[in-house]
């Protein structure tokens, strides 16, 4: 072969290979591979809708809180509001008024308001009955002052406020003493001394007891379920 055959085949497989090389270079540039496309969109889209998803279900969670508390709050309001008003065990004590010794007037709903448990002692300055029984429940009661809220109201309306507080000194009781306002003794039916009402921190009447009945077990056991009965 000559020298000018030699060189010309060289310029023709270079030109092969130039030719060649910009083919290869233009595909990989301008034709992406039509694998990688597509799973570069997929995860793309994989992202954005898990995104939207987490959004969706925060956003979810946020917004349904507050309105199942509301439910549960208005439902427990109409179930008490449904409890007919009376003077028996799971009955709503009717609205009442008292006036505490220092002149502090008090209705049934500002107690109940309070949030605690409350019982009512009905008791006479003469009334031999109600001297044991409050002595006893002085004995249980210094365990649930800060649960409970004990009165002791004067049931006869002879009796001035000045002799209620007196006998309360005597007898080193730690509770308040309160006279019935309006019609309450009425209202409540408390036909005798040494009547019992308690009711828990929604206004249902829990406990109830006549003359010379109860013990400081059964008081005890009824403060520790925090009134809310037996």
């Amino acid at each position: 072969m000559s020298f000018r055959k030699l060189v010309e085949y060289m310029n023709l497989s270079i030109v092969i290979l130039m030719l060649f090389v910009l083919g290869l270079f233009g595909c990989t540039s301008e034709n992406p591979s039509p694998e990688l496309l597509p799973s570069n969109e997929i995860i793309v889209d994989e992202e954005i809708t898990d995104d939207t998803v987490v959004d969706d279900v925060e956003t979810a969670d946020y917004a349904s809180e507050s309105p199942a508390s509301d439910l549960e709050s208005d439902q427990v309001t109409e179930l008490i509001d449904s409890i007919v008003v009376g003077t028996q065990i799971g009955n709503r004590i009717p609205e009442f008024k008292i006036i505490y010794e220092d002149g502090t007037e008090v209705t049934s709903a500002s107690l109940i308001e309070n949030g605690k448990p409350v019982f009512m002692f009905f008791a006479a300055t003469y009334c031999p009955s109600c001297t044991r029984e409050l002595a006893e429940l002085k004995e249980v009661y210094p365990k649930f002052t800060d649960d409970i809220v004990f009165i002791s109201i004067g049931v006869d309306p002879t009796e001035s406020m000045s002799e209620l507080v007196k006998y309360k000194d005597q007898n080193g009781h730690p509770w308040p003493v309160a006279k019935p306002l309006d019609q309450m003794i009425a209202d409540l039916k408390v036909t005798s001394q040494s009547t019992k009402i308690a009711f828990n921190s929604d206004g249902i009447i829990t406990y109830r007891d006549g003359y010379g009945k109860g013990n400081r077990e059964i008081w005890a056991k009824w403060m520790e379920n925090q009134g809310e009965g037996f």
